[in-house]
């Protein structure tokens, strides 16, 4: 079996915890305009030309082969380290790679996944399975709104709740992009949905243009998400502490 990915990232400390090998899939079911990913929406392996040079994002990889990727940083993972698995959305391949998460389960090899978990339920069902923690995204919970990211909130909360009532690990994500996420009433639906789903800890972030070279390379526009100011930050890092979670703002 194959799967494209993009990139094979060692030595990753901002992927959960510990020293990790975060393993980057192409492919994603949401249009977020601010996404800093941008080679990853596509499930293709996509040409692009950097000078005179032909180059690709993307690349076919057996799954025997991305094991022993994984498995060369074995000593790090150690030190409560593991894999992480990112796109894209990376639960979109996991019916592909189930043969791999039991392999890597039976090295007790720490799995984690960063995913925006708007996906079929059955896929979220492998997850459970083997997945140690979920980083998961908190976006548009305005159901007149999340269409702009081609959303569900229905199908986003019921893997919310599957999640939570097979008492896994988690961590929010909220990127905070101003006039999508970082709205007043949007962000008052994401406090009450906090309040019911307390995970271990929150993290929020600006959203920033570091993806910008990659967007012109696929002849795609970027779009210009307006800075929220580190007063407004504070603010809502304070509204998520008075709920009882950890709240940590992030740099990524």
């Amino acid at each position: 079996m194959k799967v494209i990915v993009s990139n094979i990232q060692r030595f990753s400390l901002h992927d959960g915890p510990g020293i990790r090998t975060t393993v980057f899939f192409k492919g994603c079911n949401l249009k977020c305009p601010w996404c800093s990913n941008p080679e990853n929406m596509n499930f293709e392996i996509e040409k692009y030309i950097d000078g005179n040079e032909e180059k690709f994002y993307g690349y076919e990889i057996e799954l025997e082969d991305l094991e022993k990727e994984i498995l060369k940083d074995k000593d790090f993972y150690e030190t409560g380290g593991g894999v992480t698995f990112s796109g894209g959305e990376p639960l979109l391949q996991f019916d592909k790679i189930e043969p791999l998460l039991k392999k890597l389960k039976k090295e007790n090899i720490n799995i984690c996944i960063e995913t925006a978990l708007s996906v079929r339920e059955e896929l979220v069902d492998v997850a459970i399975k083997y997945v140690d923690e979920f980083i998961i995204d908190i976006k548009i919970l305005d159901k007149d709104n999340v269409n702009k990211i081609n959303g569900n909130v229905e199908l986003y909360e019921s893997n919310i709740k599957k999640v939570f009532e097979n008492g896994e690990k988690v961590i929010f994500r909220i990127p905070l992009a101003k006039d999508y996420i970082a709205t007043e009433n949007n962000m008052e639906l994401i406090l009450e949905f906090l309040k019911h789903y307390k995970a271990d800890k929150v993290e929020i972030f600006k959203i920033h243009n570091l993806g910008e070279k990659k967007y012109k390379t696929l002849n795609r526009k970027i779009t210009n998400i307006e800075n929220i100011s580190e007063e407004d930050i504070e603010r809502i890092k304070e509204k998520i502490e008075e709920i009882g979670i950890k709240t940590e703002i992030c740099k990524i």
